[in-house]
C-alpha cells in the first residue's frame, strides 16, 4: 500500500472534519490527509484556500481542563517575543455553541472553548476533543552527529526562559514529575512495587527486569523527597526529537506538543532530553558528547544552581519511571498492548544500570 493510500481519509473522517471546519469559519473546499501523530492523538493536515492547518483529535482523554491549559500556554507564548515557533490554536467563530443534530457521521454536541470543539461520533456515541492549529514548516530531526544536540539544548533553554515569563490564569492539571504518587491512580508507586514483586503474565517478557527494579525503585522514590525546594516554573516537560521541528539548515525552528506542560522543576526541561539520550542507538562516546552538548546548549540561556545540577541524575531516572507508569496505566485501561509497557520497562532498567556505572562521570560533566 502506498503512503498516499495509507494517509487517505475515510468518509467518516471527511464528514467530521467538514463539520468541525465549519465551526472555524471554513466553508470552501478543502483537501487533507492523515499525518503522523503521537500516541495520544490523531493528526490531520488540511489544505484550505486560507492556508494549511493541522487538526488534532485527542484520542486517550476527554479532559477539557488539560486542553484548555495547553491552549492557554500556546496562546500566551504567541503574545511574547519567543524566538522559536509554537503551534497557535485557531479561534472558532463564537464563544458559545449549543448542541445540534447532524446527518453526518458525527454530531457536534458542544462548543466549550474558542480554540477546541467537543464532537460526538454518530455511530459509537463517544465524545472526543478536536482543535485546529496553523501548520508549521519543518521536519523532526534525526540525530546523526552529537553536535546537533547543542541545538536541542539551546532550544530547550530558550523555551525555558520564555515559559518563565508567562503569567497563566488557569491552574495546571498535571502534577510535577516528582509528585509521581499523584500522577497515575491506576499505577501508584505501591502498585508498581507489587507488580515488580509479582509480575503479571502480560509482562512476562520483562519479568527479571521487574524483579530487579523492585530493589532499585524504593531508593529513587526516596530521592524525590525535598525536590519541592528547587526552583519551579512552567515547563514543557517533553522536549525531544518527536516534539521539535528543524529547518533545512538543521536549526531548531519550532517546539510542538505542549500537552503535558505544567508547573514543575525548572531543571526538568534539561533532564528530560538527557534521559532520552541514554537509550539512543549510538556508541557510549557519541552519547557522552551528545550529553555535553545538550548541557552546554541549555546553559546558554539558563543558569542552573549547584543544587539543581545535583538533582539531574535522579531526575533522568524519574523521567523514565514516569513513562513506565504512564504506559502501564494505558495497558491497564486497554489503550495499549503490553508490549509498549515492556519496552519502556526495559529502557528504565537500562537507564538504572547505566546510572549505577556512570553517575560520578555524569556529575563531573554537569559541573564542568
Amino acid at each position: 500500500m502506498s503512503n498516499k493510500q495509507q494517509n487517505s481519509l475515510l468518509p467518516t473522517e471527511k464528514q467530521m472534519i467538514s463539520e468541525v471546519l465549519a465551526l472555524y469559519g471554513f466553508t470552501s473546499q478543502w483537501q487533507g490527509e492523515r499525518s503522523k501523530g503521537g500516541m495520544n492523538n490523531s493528526t490531520f493536515v488540511l489544505h484550505t484556500g486560507d492556508g494549511t492547518y493541522v487538526m488534532r483529535q485527542y484520542e486517550t482523554h476527554n479532559d477539557q481542563a488539560k486542553i484548555a491549559f495547553e491552549h492557554g500556554v500556546l496562546t500566551a507564548l504567541s503574545d511574547i517575543d519567543f524566538e522559536l515557533e509554537s503551534p497557535k490554536p485557531v479561534n472558532s467563530l463564537c464563544s458559545d455553541y449549543e448542541g445540534r443534530e447532524s446527518k453526518g457521521s458525527n454530531n457536534i454536541v458542544q462548543k466549550n472553548k474558542k480554540t477546541y470543539q467537543v464532537i460526538q461520533d454518530y455511530h459509537t456515541g463517544a465524545t472526543k476533543i478536536v482543535s485546529l492549529f496553523r501548520y508549521l514548516e519543518g521536519v523532526n530531526p534525526v540525530w546523526d552527529y552529537p553536535d546537533q544536540l547543542f541545538l536541542l539544548g539551546k532550544a530547550a533553554g530558550q523555551l525555558s526562559t520564555a515559559l518563565a515569563r508567562l503569567e497563566m490564569k488557569l491552574e495546571p492539571v498535571y502534577p510535577p514529575y516528582y509528585r509521581i504518587e499523584n500522577a497515575y491512580p491506576l499505577c501508584t508507586p505501591a502498585f508498581l512495587l507489587e507488580l515488580c514483586a509479582s509480575p503479571p503474565v502480560a509482562l512476562a517478557a520483562c519479568t527479571e527486569e521487574l524483579r530487579q527494579l523492585q530493589h532499585e525503585l524504593p531508593r529513587l522514590f526516596e530521592a524525590l523527597s525535598g525536590m519541592e525546594q528547587l526552583p519551579h516554573q512552567l515547563v514543557h516537560g517533553d522536549v525531544n526529537a518527536s516534539n521539535v521541528l528543524v529547518d533545512p539548515a538543521g536549526n531548531v525552528s519550532a517546539i510542538l506538543d505542549y500537552e503535558f506542560a505544567t508547573w514543575d522543576l525548572r531543571v526538568m526541561e534539561l533532564a528530560v532530553p538527557m534521559s532520552d539520550m541514554l537509550t539512543i542507538d549510538k556508541s557510549e562516546e557519541w552519547m557522552w558528547r551528545a550529553q555535553a552538548n545538550l548541557v552546554q546548549g541549555f546553559r546558554e540561556h539558563v543558569e542552573l544552581s549547584a543544587t539543581e545540577l545535583a538533582a539531574i541524575p535522579q531526575l533522568i531516572l524519574l523521567r523514565s519511571l514516569d513513562v513506565v507508569m504512564h504506559f502501564i496505566s494505558r495497558m491497564l485501561e486497554g489503550t495499549d498492548e503490553p508490549e509498549v509497557a515492556v519496552d519502556q520497562i526495559l529502557k528504565l532498567k537500562q537507564r538504572v544500570d547505566w546510572m549505577r556505572r556512570n553517575e560520578q562521570q555524569l556529575r563531573e560533566l554537569l559541573t564542568e
